[in-house]
């Protein structure tokens, strides 16, 4: 079971434990012990939204235990400069399990990640890295080109759930303790009709590698 899942379950159960004591204790006419009982109640309570609002986000997230095969990317040309990319996900688990079909113009395809990363003693209790795949997008090879001709590019998430961990980091004004990295890398890798690549993700970051022999020639002649 997930580190966080836990948490809550647990902290649910704790509150409902002392909101229960509480009531006892009111009913016994114990003001004081109902108010003690009260107030550790919903000082658990609010620590159980937290740890929900955090878990909700992370669930946006893909867990990476050690070098993850997260996407295959297949390129077909339409034209001249324009390619259909085809996104294979392999992990049966995957938030994004059918293929998805997107529309770059551009020589190149890049793709852009968030990595959360937490710190030693967190892996320990069962914390691992997550990712999450954000954007891809077209790049031209050429920088007046580029400059001059719109960009094309497609977001890979929907609207994030809960509490995202940035900005919670933000709030509190300092590094989380549990927190070691959060970031985002980006990859970009010539677009050539029917090369198929490979990205994994390790705790280094992204590796992408090719998966045919189109690929392996797009990469030897980049």
């Amino acid at each position: 079971m997930n580190p966080l899942g836990f948490l809550c379950i647990v902290l649910g159960v704790l509150f409902v434990a002392l909101f229960a004591l509480s009531l006892n204790r009111i009913k016994r006419r114990k003001i004081i012990g109902s108010a003690l009982y009260g107030l550790q109640g919903m000082v658990v309570f609010l620590l159980l939204i937290l740890a929900l609002l955090i878990f909700s986000n992370l669930n946006t997230y893909q867990r990476l235990n050690h070098e993850n095969e997260i996407v295959d990317v297949l390129v077909r040309k339409l034209a001249s400069q324009k390619f259909q990319l085809v996104l294979i996900y392999p992990q049966p688990d995957a938030i994004n399990s059918e293929p998805e079909y997107y529309s770059l113009y551009g020589d190149e395809w890049q793709l852009d990640t968030r990595i959360i990363k937490w710190k030693s003693w967190a892996n320990v209790i069962g914390l691992d890295s997550y990712y999450q795949l954000e954007r891809l997008s077209g790049r031209y090879a050429n920088i007046e080109q580029a400059n001059d001709s719109p960009p094309s590019a497609h977001q890979l998430t929907g609207e994030q759930k809960g509490l995202s961990i940035w900005k919670l980091k933000n709030l509190m004004k300092s590094n989380m303790p549990f927190l070691d990295a959060y970031y985002g890398q980006s990859i970009f890798i010539p677009m050539r009709d029917g090369a198929k690549f490979r990205v994994s993700l390790s705790q280094a970051g992204l590796v992408v590698r090719p998966v045919n022999e189109s690929a392996t020639q797009a990469l030897d002649a980049w």
